[in-house]
């Protein structure tokens, strides 16, 4: 920061949700886009979120995966071959509907998944797997000379899955935001020029695209707490919206009288 500016980055997030002089300043006297405070603000939001996925990943494979893992047998592929020690055609079912999730038959009966309800099908030869409902995809074993999958090695591999799902995918989750942030501001930034001529004031694309960034702050914050909190918000993308154009017209406003204070963005 520079000069006798009064405000710091760190001030945003609580000032955003009441400060006119705030809004004034960054409508009316900043440069750039702000961007680079939206990418902090996200890199903050994230860690809890992070920490809340690391919970359910953890949940789950402690608590749900023994269920699925505990019904699948050893299966050895020689030579790209898939067999078991099991009857077959032999079911892994969802441990709370009973329903197939994956069949295992190396014996021809069932060689579709059009002649099952399972979303998975294991084969003499491949291994498919239902995309959605209109694909599927097929993985053949006809390269692998020699692996055997075992209980133990799926615990592994949980467990791997446990201890860096959250770290592997907080960059991705903040990126991939952050992005979608990015297109919104500029798109709250046009409405901003609507909003601006019914108001009666002349404001900057520039200037509406910073005021954007800081009026999503609000709705940015609250989501995480909700988030937290486990607290779902009903119809939460419109009520989002609607603040955030509430505080975009506020910010508008603010902007109309000139401001004396800098507020910048380094």
């Amino acid at each position: 920061m520079e000069g006798d500016k009064r405000f710091k980055i760190y001030h945003i997030p609580v000032l955003a949700f009441f400060s006119r002089e705030l809004y004034r300043d960054v409508a009316r006297n900043c440069k750039g886009t702000t961007f680079g405070y939206l990418f902090l603000l996200l890199l903050l939001c994230w860690i809890p979120l992070a920490m809340n996925l690391h919970r359910g990943v953890a949940d789950f494979v402690e608590q749900e995966a023994p269920k699925l893992v505990s019904q699948i047998p050893e299966i050895t592929i020689t030579d790209g071959e898939v067999s078991i020690d099991e009857p077959e055609p032999y079911f892994v079912r969802d441990p709370d509907t009973g329903a197939a999730l994956v069949v295992i038959d190396t014996t021809g009966e069932i060689s579709s998944l059009a002649d099952t309800e399972a979303v998975g099908l294991v084969t003499k030869n491949a291994v498919t797997f239902e995309k959605n409902a209109y694909e599927t995809r097929t993985f053949s074993f006809r390269d692998i000379d020699y692996f055997v999958l075992t209980q133990g090695k799926i615990y592994g591999w949980l467990d791997i899955v446990k201890r860096f799902a959250a770290p592997v995918l907080y960059p991705f989750c903040v990126l991939g935001v952050f992005v979608y942030r990015i297109l919104q501001a500029l798109l709250y930034a046009a409405f901003g020029l609507l909003i601006a001529r019914i108001v009666k004031t002349e404001l900057s694309y520039d200037s509406l695209l910073r005021l954007s960034v800081v009026a999503v702050t609000p709705a940015i914050i609250v989501a995480t707490l909700l988030a937290m909190a486990s607290i779902h918000l009903p119809m939460g993308g419109l009520w989002y919206f609607l603040a955030t154009m509430s505080y975009l017209t506020f910010g508008i406003l603010a902007a109309k009288p000139k401001g004396e204070q800098c507020f910048g963005f380094s």
